[in-house]
């Protein structure tokens, strides 16, 4: 989309190199999942609808987020079970689409760059493709696609949530 008309302002279109990452586990596709969900906290709405509606201070969101983040310091945000709806179709299908972060790191981040909203929290798909190999997970390497906003502030986050997915998947390789 090149400078529309329709729009107020202008129109920018830009192309960048994203790092995929995907690692074949040994694991089948529910024991993969269940060690994925194990080893991250999860967000609870609840609880952050609740922060926000009583404009809680940054230090007792902090702390909450912290504790909902678990030792890996990330959290699921949410899960999208694409499989069970595309089995509907005749053929099983497992794929499951996590949103993964965590809104603490997410706010350095955007504090930095607004545009980085669109990156963070950042998306893991688990799969099956039916190899007796086991399932799959993959991701797109963080530093990556926030390398595309050309913000040297970003480097040190992308290595930190880099660090922090990379060695998740290292460790349920491990573990099979």
């Amino acid at each position: 989309m090149e400078n529309d008309p329709n729009c107020i302002g202008e129109v920018r279109a830009f192309q960048t190199t994203v790092e995929h990452v995907e690692a074949r586990t040994g694991l089948a596709y529910a024991d993969l999942i269940d060690r994925f969900e194990q080893e991250l906290g999860r967000l609870d709405p609840a609880a952050t609808n609740a922060l926000v509606a009583q404009k809680a201070p940054w230090s007792e969101v902090k702390s909450k987020i912290e504790r909902m983040a678990g030792p890996r310091g990330l959290m699921i945000i949410f899960r999208a079970d694409q499989g069970a709806v595309t089995s509907l179709s005749g053929t099983t299908k497992r794929s499951s689409l996590y949103i993964v972060g965590n809104p603490i790191i997410a706010s350095d981040i955007i504090g930095i760059d607004p545009r980085a909203g669109f990156y963070v929290p950042f998306r893991v798909c688990i799969y099956d493709d039916g190899s007796p190999s086991g399932a799959i997970i993959g991701y797109d390497r963080p530093s990556s696609f926030l390398g595309a906003l050309a913000q040297r502030e970003l480097v040190a986050y992308g290595a930190l949530l880099d660090a922090k997915i990379d060695g998740l998947v290292r460790d349920l390789c491990k573990k099979t």
